[in-house]
């Protein structure tokens, strides 16, 4: 396994700090909202996020191992009008090509709010997740699922089981699922709640984002990740505003238990 951290956890004036840091820790990757580093409209950016991502690993050692909210700012939905779910998957086209040019292999989709049900037919996210996971596919990256609880104000894929259904009903290399551990923690989910065959990132977080705990479910899932061969990437995720120790904790109890 290899390890990342996301750039949603400190300011963007720490960055360079960070990036020394994470390398200093053996981290080998870094998650990026990428409006965080590019502004509003970062996919209209990609020549400038290619170097970017670029000068990081040649500087750093770090790969982009993962994109977070890439519907920063998008107010479509994704059971709503159909011209608003044509927007999001020309959106997220332009994410694909995004990630593809900064060699990153995942995109998480959580956007909670984007994708509230509210009791509207649910049968259309078997289409547009396919039509998603195989542009993905075919530009070397992968659309990853996140179950997200109630908390999160979604009612639409709260909980792990129900992400992975997804993944295998649409059956497709494209779509796989980001495997969250706040989510368990909120929800009281186990090992044997994931089909780790499905999973191609991993969050280590905690409910609303908190700095991470100590907590034996880590490492049940370190286990249950080594067994089942995965060689993709953990992540911290945790909001900034917590200090720059807890940080650094959060940080060395990733490198701890998943190293």
């Amino acid at each position: 396994m290899r390890l990342a951290a996301s750039n949603i956890a400190w300011e963007a004036a720490e960055d360079e700090r960070m990036y020394e840091l994470l390398a200093k820790l053996g981290f080998s990757g870094l998650e990026i909202a990428p409006s965080r580093l590019f502004g509003p409209t970062p996919y209209e950016r990609i020549d400038e996020a290619a170097a970017w991502a670029e000068g990081l690993r040649a500087r750093h050692g770090l790969a982009v191992a993962s994109m977070q909210s890439i519907w920063f700012g998008r107010t479509e939905e994704v059971f709503g009008a159909p011209e608003g779910r044509e927007a999001l998957l020309s959106y997220t086209r332009e994410a694909i090509l995004f990630a593809e040019a900064v060699g990153c292999g995942n995109l998480v989709f959580g956007c909670p709010r984007n994708r509230r049900l509210d009791g509207r037919d649910a049968s259309v996210a078997r289409g547009f997740f396919l039509e998603l996971g195989e542009f993905a596919a075919e530009h070397g990256t992968v659309v990853a699922l996140e179950a997200n609880p109630p908390i999160y104000n979604t009612d639409y894929l709260n909980a792990t089981p129900e992400a992975c259904a997804l993944a295998r009903e649409v059956g497709c290399p494209g779509l796989r699922v980001n495997l969250d551990l706040g989510t368990m923690v909120e929800n009281g989910e186990g090992v044997s709640d994931v089909d780790l065959s499905l999973v191609n990132h991993v969050h280590v977080s905690e409910p609303h984002l908190a700095p991470v705990v100590a907590r034996e479910l880590h490492h049940e899932v370190a286990a249950a990740l080594v067994a089942a061969g995965y060689e993709g990437f953990v992540s911290l995720e945790m909001g900034k505003g917590a200090g720059a120790e807890a940080l650094r904790a959060s940080l060395e109890r990733v490198r701890e238990v998943f190293a």
